[in-house]
């Protein structure tokens, strides 16, 4: 019996696009939860429901690649890239945690800039993902990876601007500590979805 390879190549790239969208869901909820500042039960298991559908499909991605013999990208490849674009969400899961163990109930006016930047990136970076489908689209890809990377620099730059704020404009020290790692989790999520970003554009060069 021969092999079918495009059923296989699709499937990979269908449970990509589930991914992705998860991704989209999450940072989508947390703005609503940044938005609304409300950071309760409720509005965790909100984000909690999102990250188990993506662990999910996460899982589903690697029992796949175990199972295929050929892949339409390096095996590698695709074992980093979900496990790595999984780590966004986990990321989200873990800022939303976060705010609700230090009872946020005012959010700083910089994080809500920061949560812009954030939900630009990851839609940035869904959008690389989703064209990786059609790899003969390299540049477009890569314009979106370097959507991804300018937001983060500009993350950089605005989480340095908070925190030298919080330092200079109160005496507050739990407000300051809370805040703090508010913050540098933040950056955290723009690395992650700048290192995903570079996983995409690495795959693109391999292509070429």
């Amino acid at each position: 019996m021969g092999f079918s390879l495009l059923p296989k190549e699709y499937e990979f790239f269908d449970m990509f696009d589930k991914l992705a969208e998860q991704c989209i869901n999450v940072s989508k909820q947390f703005c609503s939860n940044v938005d609304n500042e409300n950071f309760s039960t409720e509005s965790l298991h909100k984000i909690k429901d999102i990250e188990h559908v993506a662990d999910s499909i996460t899982f589903e991605i690697f029992e796949k690649l175990n199972k295929t013999f050929i892949t339409p990208l390096d095996r590698e490849d695709i074992f980093s890239l979900a496990h790595e674009f999984d780590n966004v969400i986990d990321l989200i899961l873990k800022i939303s945690n976060m705010m609700k163990i230090y009872n946020i109930d005012r959010v700083n006016n910089h994080f809500v800039e920061v949560v812009k930047l954030i939900d630009k990136s990851i839609s940035s970076l869904c959008d690389a993902v989703r064209g990786l489908r059609n790899l003969k689209n390299g540049a477009v890809i890569n314009n979106h990876c370097s959507e991804v990377n300018r937001l983060e620099s500009l993350g950089d730059q605005l989480r340095n601007e908070a925190i030298a704020e919080l330092f200079t404009g109160t005496t507050d020290a739990i407000y300051i500590m809370k805040w703090k790692d508010i913050f540098q989790t933040s950056e955290k999520i723009l690395d992650q979805c700048d290192d995903v970003a570079k996983i995409v554009g690495s795959l693109i060069v391999k292509q070429a």
